[in-house]
């Protein structure tokens, strides 16, 4: 029964968004998802109250993930009531519709460092001290965005985080191999909270780049990185995977 039978699953920022589809997805394939959320506890509760009610295996742990204590914390407590682990999501970042939309001469490296301490940060102390229950191997995905790979003048702190998360994939990936997999989905225009930060022009004007014609579902993110954390999966690593109807496909 499903892709991810009995193995044991953290994903972070997995209170709302895209994190919270993900959640939901490989509950479905069989994982025992942990959920990961800093504030948005309320959230949290009804998601593993959802999952519960629906026959899956859920927990939610409390950590910031941009702070080395809490991450040691929350791995304890994951070692504590599982023992081992067998893949990790991380999805968790920083959002701010403020440092979203500053220009280039509006910046402070405070705007900067909100935002690395969570995205880029965030993702290497996860998978730091991730990999010391992955004993049996597994697999790592972590959330990038084609921003990094196109630049863009708003945002910019976010895509400077993302980009080092596509380099921290393929450096994980060398120094981890052939025990653990570590792979990148990189997401353009998701219909999440942020679409909340545009005007109805300028929604507009990003749909009109996306040859598909709208923006993206998390439940098409989720699909994804069930893939990538599943044995069909099981001779990649070390790759972005682009998900963005199209949107960055002369990036490169």
């Amino acid at each position: 029964m499903g892709r991810l039978r009995d193995k044991v699953i953290l994903v972070t920022g997995a209170s709302r968004g895209i994190g919270k589809a993900i959640a939901r997805a490989v509950a479905g394939e069989g994982a025992r998802v942990i959920v990961n959320y800093r504030s948005s506890a309320k959230e949290a509760e009804e998601l593993i109250a959802e999952l519960r009610r629906r026959g899956f295996d859920a927990s939610m742990v409390r950590a910031d993930v941009s702070r080395e204590d809490e991450v040691r914390a929350m791995f304890e407590l994951i070692k504590r009531d599982y023992g081992v682990l067998h893949g990790i999501v991380n999805n968790a970042g920083h959002g701010s519709a403020i440092i979203w939309n500053k220009k280039f001469h509006e910046l402070t490296w405070g705007d900067f460092e909100e935002v690395i301490n969570v995205d880029l940060k965030g993702t290497f102390l996860c998978s730091r001290f991730g990999i010391e229950l992955m004993s049996d191997g597994g697999s790592i995905v972590n959330v990038a965005s084609i921003s990094a790979r196109s630049g863009d003048t708003m945002g910019i702190p976010y895509l400077v985080a993302k980009s080092g998360i596509i380099a921290l994939t393929k450096a994980m990936a060398l120094a981890l191999a052939p025990r653990i997999r570590v792979n990148a989905v990189v997401l353009g225009s998701i219909e999440t909270g942020w679409v909340n930060w545009l005007g109805s022009d300028e929604a507009r004007r990003l749909i009109s780049y996306i040859p598909m014609g709208r923006f993206g579902k998390p439940e098409e993110v989720a699909r994804a990185v069930v893939f990538l954390l599943s044995d069909d999966a099981p001779f990649i690593t070390g790759h972005s995977i682009v998900i963005d109807g199209g949107e960055c496909m002369a990036c490169d």
